[in-house]
């Protein structure tokens, strides 16, 4: 079976294996603590920044929460900036923790416009903090991190970034545009296992969980406990996930060796591949505008009297390839390829391509060209 879908992906073999490797006690080999730094500089690079990143065991969405339930106070006004699933969800997490949402919000198929951020923080001088979504896996949006990242550092605004469907797909540069904390994850471009939320925090960030007024409502999401146990003592405020660090590990050094460079222009390749089959089979992409699409998600709207769960379904027994439907507005509307991380490849986009084409052929749907053949012409 081919898991083609927006995270987690397909896992490489070797990462695999090195998971498997026999376990240490975390809590008390020190010589864990040393790989555990070095697995946290190869994060580092990845990210772009020189700001720590802790390493925290849980899939991507604890590390969302963990940063508003360590960041946000009672009574915070918090900028939230959403077109998406994840970017609304911010929005939750901010009323659940007692802060004040304070939206700039666009539709799920366009781009967050940086202009309205800085209009709106202008209008609202008492906002220090804002989060924002990167890529929104969802309807696989890509939306301008730098330009409103710059907006945010202007302001001296503390910006929260879930880059969890980006980070390894497309430039990220947390230090370099000034990201208060900046989140990722193991399964998506980095095709490691799930399990892992990649959390970066700036000085200014640290300073902010140290000076709250109230007490983080939390011990598992405390950054603020990261803080006393890892930053003071190199003591872990929870055991660490060993076999799961391992696997990340290996999945960066596989990052590092193909180069980020490449890896973007790989994940730009194929997605332009596979954005070019499926509009020759006559489906239409979400969003339908090029300058909005993330190169490691392909979205596309599901064809008129097609039913998605039985095309899915037959993708899944016939041709053994799992592909994704989307969520919240989405769900039952859009259809999603993951071409990200080890997905991201030649071989693997053709094989989702021709397992699509040929379900929806036997579903009774009449492609106009061929979505194979267009895709292969494109990546060779």
């Amino acid at each position: 079976m081919l898991v083609f879908t927006p995270g987690p992906t397909e896992v490489p073999a070797r990462v695999l294996r090195r998971m498997a490797e026999p376990i240490t006690n975390p809590d008390v080999d020190r010589g864990f603590v040393k790989f555990y730094e070095e697995v946290q500089s190869k994060s580092k690079s990845l990210m772009k920044t020189k700001d720590d990143v802790l390493i925290m065991s849980a899939e991507g969405l604890l590390g969302l929460e963990a940063a508003v339930a360590s960041i946000v106070g009672k009574g915070d006004k918090v900028l939230t900036i959403t077109n998406g699933v994840f970017g609304d969800g911010f929005v939750d997490f901010v009323k659940l923790y007692q802060g004040i949402p304070v939206p700039v919000s666009a539709d799920y198929n366009k781009q967050i416009n940086p202009e309205e951020v800085a209009e709106t923080l202008d209008k609202n001088r008492d906002i220090r903090i804002a989060t924002f979504v990167h890529c929104e896996t969802p309807s696989g949006v890509l939306n301008p991190l730098k330009e409103v990242a710059r907006q945010c550092k202007k302001r001296d605004v503390l910006l929260i970034a879930d880059v969890v469907a980006s980070l390894g797909g497309v430039p990220v540069e947390a230090g370099a545009w000034g990201i208060g904390v900046c989140l990722g994850a193991s399964q998506k471009c980095i095709s490691a296992p799930p399990g892992l939320a990649l959390v970066s925090v700036s000085d200014h960030a640290w300073e902010v969980v140290r000076s709250r007024k109230g007490k983080i409502p939390s011990y598992y999401l405390s950054l603020g406990q990261w803080d006393e146990w890892w930053k003071k003592g190199k003591l872990f405020p929870y055991t660490a996930s060993v076999s799961d660090i391992s696997a990340l590990d290996e999945a960066l050094d596989m990052v590092f060796e193909e180069g980020l460079r490449k890896a973007f222009l790989r994940h730009n390749k194929v997605s332009k591949a596979l954005l070019a089959a499926i509009r020759a089979m006559g489906l239409t992409p979400f969003p339908e505008s090029d300058k909005f699409h993330s190169p490691t998600v392909t979205a596309f709207y599901k064809p008129a009297r097609i039913d998605e769960d039985r095309l899915r379904a037959l993708m899944e027994s016939r041709y053994s390839v799992m592909i994704a439907g989307s969520w919240g507005k989405l769900a039952g509307k859009v259809l999603r390829l993951g071409n990200m991380g080890y997905n991201a490849h030649p071989q693997k986009a053709m094989r989702a391509i021709r397992a699509l084409e040929s379900a929806l052929s036997d579903l009774g749907f009449k492609t106009e060209r061929s979505g194979v053949a267009t895709a292969k012409g494109l990546l060779g």
